[in-house]
């Protein structure tokens, strides 16, 4: 991890100019945030996003060096009842341990609901939600914004954009405006897709179907299932697929990105019509005044 979190801060240096330091096993912290680890290796710009609007906001931060304190996924859900108690018990514990005061996963839609809601069936005494609170970091975005400690430029952002609705966050626990609030603040020409919110339709990849790799799998994926999302996606932005006009998807979910990103390449997406895709932090960092360059790089995706 530590190798991974040295690239991320140079590299993240070098393009922005912003120094950032990821705090490990801090004591006291308010915040122990938990990503999806594959965000540190195929998307580290959304964990170095995180890093550069939580510190800019004042927000007193950690992360865990400890396996299941750094990767939120749990692999429990899918094949053993009691590997995934253990994996909550001891991403509760290491947060204890901390001494924090709220557990906030990262941008990912199965860790949200493994932890926030099967949690509840899991965590109690001094591991309950009341005494340790357990969150999505979407209300937390918001929270940021409101709290005025971050000036935004929305005009950063003056590019279409369309938001996805992960289900496990969205139509599982009903976290439905928070990033909607976000996205009206500083992204002018967002729009929704139909349908949208709780009615939203699955990426394609739910229940771990996007790291499925095997037999037909991707060829199932990309052909079947991710097809009615890639629909929704084009009518969002149907009077602006010109390819000289770039488009960005905002799916605050690893595994959902994972999907898209597949779906993207199937279909040759950023040739055809310049979209490309990312999550909600990185748009909020993109549209922060103090940023000189732009967070978003429309060639690396």
């Amino acid at each position: 991890l530590k190798d991974y979190l040295e690239f991320i801060e140079e590299d993240t240096y070098e393009k922005t100019g912003i120094k950032i330091k990821f705090p490990i096993n801090k004591k006291g912290a308010d915040i122990l945030l938990i990503h999806n680890a594959g965000e540190y290796v195929s998307w580290y710009e959304n964990p170095a996003a995180f890093a550069i609007l939580f510190d800019a906001a004042g927000i007193n931060w950690t992360i865990s060096d400890e396996p299941v304190g750094y990767d939120n996924i749990n692999y429990g859900l899918w094949n053993d009842d009691i590997e995934a108690a253990r994996v909550v018990l001891r991403q509760a514990k290491i947060g204890k341990d901390l001494g924090v005061k709220r557990i906030v996963i990262g941008e990912c839609g199965h860790s949200t609901k493994a932890f926030c809601v099967i949690g509840d069936r899991i965590l109690t005494g001094d591991l309950a939600s009341s005494e340790l609170s357990r969150e999505s970091c979407l209300p937390l975005f918001w929270e940021i914004y409101k709290s005025g400690a971050i000036k935004f430029d929305p005009s950063k952002n003056n590019f279409p954009v369309t938001l996805h609705d992960p289900c496990n966050m969205v139509r599982n626990m009903g976290i439905v405006m928070p990033q909607r609030n976000v996205l009206n603040a500083i992204a002018p020409r967002w729009r929704e897709m139909h349908p949208n919110g709780v009615n939203n339709y699955c990426c394609g990849g739910g229940s771990g179907f996007a790291i499925m790799q095997g037999l037909n799998f991707p060829q199932w994926r990309n052909k079947v299932s991710s097809r009615v999302k890639l629909n929704q996606i084009l009518n969002a932005f149907k009077e602006e697929l010109d390819p000289g006009i770039p488009k960005y998807v905002c799916a605050p979910c690893s595994n959902c990105k994972g999907t898209i990103r597949d779906l993207f390449e199937h279909y040759k997406c950023k040739d055809k019509f310049n979209l490309t895709y990312g999550g909600l932090v990185e748009l909020m960092v993109n549209s922060m005044v103090d940023m000189k360059k732009p967070y978003i790089s429309w060639e690396e995706y």
